[in-house]
């Protein structure tokens, strides 16, 4: 490993332009220890380490087999399409790679047939079957002409809990079927951490049930995610759109499968339609009145004891049960199921009853919130109605079913550690006994950045929009664009995108176009600027002359109203502990550096990073953000100290 990776070493002559990083070889050998060990470890790297060729070279050179679960599928298809061609290029033998993702991803045969088999199917759904006739693996990624929110995926497309199995006609030719028995025969599974935690929380449920193969390790990348997809995975969560789908999948078995027919039917669902809406426009409206404008709201204890959500609820409660029982009835296999013409259809059915079923627990678990340890909520938006039940504390979840399953875990990402040190990251995600490195970044911020902090602008609280806004066309005029504008809420982007409305400079926003045709048409329009919130924070890559400044309108304080975040600050507070320090602040800490992360790409870039809210310099408090930014980095508030700067980084 050391030889490979060393100066002049195998990486070296395989890659043009190598640059030595002694930060890449330290994490190396960390992770080959925890994986001879069989030890916990937990790393953070900072960008450009090379964390993933890092990882990847013990993880391939131990004999084990790895699963690699990635925060995003840009980063699972970056490294099956680059650092796997590469590593098989120089690595002394060969090994078996497999990408494996949630089951929405790949086209499903079934529905593809049915879909095709209508009259006069629309021109894009037999696009799609030729194309399903020549993919090996029938990945959402390769169909690059399908707009990302197109609705005809949707109905190609399955889900875990409506696929028959095999009882299916299509299963031996399944696209999910086939990629689980490659990963089966793999060194390497490329997954996500969805798919990963899905694969925890099913073996969790029912023993001996699993959609990953058995593994000796797993390494998470972007682990800084884990504790939001642990959350949701572990908890209950009941939707519009999932009894929506519930419905017209019941209805798709009534049009297409005959055994399956009569007035009894249709009435079924039917009722199961009326039910579901009346008590959801009663969940919405209570919803609405107590929401404060966030969106998400706590459920009080009585929410369905009001007599009349009650009753919708007590309704739908006995539709889901009756839609159960009227599709297992149907059901029931022949005795010689091998010749049975209907096995797909009968299994089609046994689905449409364990999903109605897992609907109706899902809403007593959170209709009578059983579990203290759990926090219940709700979020209305334009597209639906949303009820949760979620943990408050995933770290024991995590412990019991990551770091006690088996497989060694490795955690590593950019930003894991908040004012230098990794506790908050071990306290949430129950690492007490893992071992720890910080990696420093390679990159010279130095000489590279410039951190500008105005002092002169309002409290973030007292007229502080409009002077940000001027502040913010001063600072564009400095680089002419080439912007990144990061806000902490979309409240604050429509405020800024309406009073930056002359900018001389291309403005793109978020929601105007799918967030990866955002970021390319950022890349390719001269002195653009991007406006985005949470979601542009963290996993966007744009090295180069494209981006030369950064502009964080406010400190990314989670809003104590947040039903998890008020739930999880108040069980610190039980314990004794102040919950600003212990989860708030830390927090934060950590999206300032994933948004500060989005400047420096590359050890040739240049660039400015604004952070407009004074309270970073005022603050006590503000010393955690300074010291989870890189050491180092020059800082200034004179904006004409910016403008020097930035015309003698130009220069250069």
């Amino acid at each position: 490993m050391s030889e490979l990776l060393a100066p002049g070493g195998g990486l070296a002559q395989a890659i043009p332009h190598y640059e030595d990083r002694a930060e890449q070889r330290a994490m190396s050998e960390a992770v080959a220890r925890a994986l001879d060990d069989a030890r916990p470890l937990i790393v953070e790297a900072g960008t450009g380490t090379g964390k993933t060729l890092a990882y990847l070279v013990p993880a391939l050179l131990s004999g084990k087999r790895v699963v690699v679960s990635t925060g995003t599928r840009t980063l699972q298809d970056q490294i099956a399409r680059h650092d796997v061609p590469l590593l098989r290029s120089i690595l002394p033998r060969p090994f078996e790679a497999v990408v494996l993702k949630g089951v929405g991803n790949y086209a499903c045969r079934r529905k593809l047939a049915e879909a095709a088999s209508v009259p006069a199917p629309d021109v894009s759904v037999a696009a799609l079957v030729d194309w399903a006739e020549h993919t090996e693996t029938g990945d959402r990624a390769e169909v690059e002409w399908l707009a990302e929110s197109a609705p005809l995926w949707a109905e190609v497309t399955t889900t875990p809990d409506a696929r028959i199995g095999p009882r299916c006609p299509h299963f031996e030719r399944c696209f999910i079927t086939q990629a689980r028995r490659r990963a089966e025969q793999a060194q390497l599974v490329l997954v996500n951490h969805h798919l990963y935690f899905a694969d925890r929380s099913l073996r969790a449920a029912y023993p001996g049930a699993k959609v990953l193969p058995d593994h000796d390790a797993v390494i998470f990348d972007e682990a800084h995610q884990l504790e939001d997809v642990a959350t949701e995975h572990f908890g209950a969560r009941v939707s519009t759109a999932k009894v929506g789908d519930l419905i017209r999948d019941a209805h798709v078995v009534l049009a297409r499968m005959p055994l399956w027919t009569g007035r009894a039917s249709i009435d079924v669902i039917q009722t199961v339609e009326r039910a579901s809406l009346a008590l959801f426009a009663a969940l919405r409206s209570a919803l609405v009145a107590s929401d404060s404008g966030d969106g998400r709201v706590i459920l009080p204890p009585g929410l369905f004891e009001h007599p009349d959500r009650q009753a919708a609820w007590f309704r739908l409660d006995t539709a889901l049960e009756d839609l159960a029982r009227a599709a297992e009835g149907e059901s029931e296999p022949s005795p010689d199921e091998e010749d049975d013409p209907a096995a797909g259809s009968r299994a089609a059915l046994a689905g449409l009853a364990r999903r109605a079923r897992g609907v109706r627990d899902d809403l007593a678990t959170i209709a009578e919130q059983r579990q203290k340890s759990h926090v219940y909520w709700g979020e209305t938006r334009p597209t639906g109605t949303f009820l949760s039940a979620s943990p408050i504390d995933v770290a024991e979840l995590v412990r019991r079913h990551v770091i006690a399953s088996g497989p060694v875990p490795v955690f590593t990402s950019a930003t894991l550690a908040a004012g230098g040190a990794l506790a908050y990251t071990r306290q949430r995600l129950g690492l007490d006994d893992a071992e720890e490195l910080i990696v420093d970044s390679p990159f010279d911020y130095a000489t590279q950045a410039m951190l500008y902090v105005p002092r002169d602008l309002p409290p973030v609280a007292d007229g502080f929009s409009p002077a940000a806004a001027e502040r913010v066309s001063e600072l564009l005029a400095i680089t002419q664009g080439r912007a990144f504008l990061l806000f902490t809420s979309h409240r604050a982007l429509r405020e800024a995108h309406a009073r930056l409305a002359a900018l001389p400079y291309p403005r793109l926003v978020q929601g105007d176009m799918p967030r990866a045709a955002l970021i390319e048409r950022f890349r390719s329009t001269p002195s653009a600027v991007l406006l985005g919130t949470a979601s542009f924070w963290e996993g966007v890559d744009v090295p180069g002359d494209a981006l030369s400044i950064v502009i964080i309108d406010k400190l990314p304080f989670a809003p104590h109203t947040d039903p998890l975040v008020a739930a999880r600050m108040q069980a610190r507070a039980e314990l004794g502990e102040d919950p600003f320090q212990s989860i708030q602040l830390p927090a934060a800490a950590i999206a300032l550096k994933q948004g500060f992360g989005r400047l420096i790409r590359r050890r040739d870039d240049r660039g400015i990073v604004a952070i407009l809210d004074g309270r970073i310099v005022t603050r006590t408090y503000g010393r955690v953000f300074l010291d989870t930014l890189p050491a180092k980095l020059p800082r200034t508030s004179a904006i004409e100290q910016v403008r020097r700067w930035w015309d003698q980084a130009a220069a250069r």
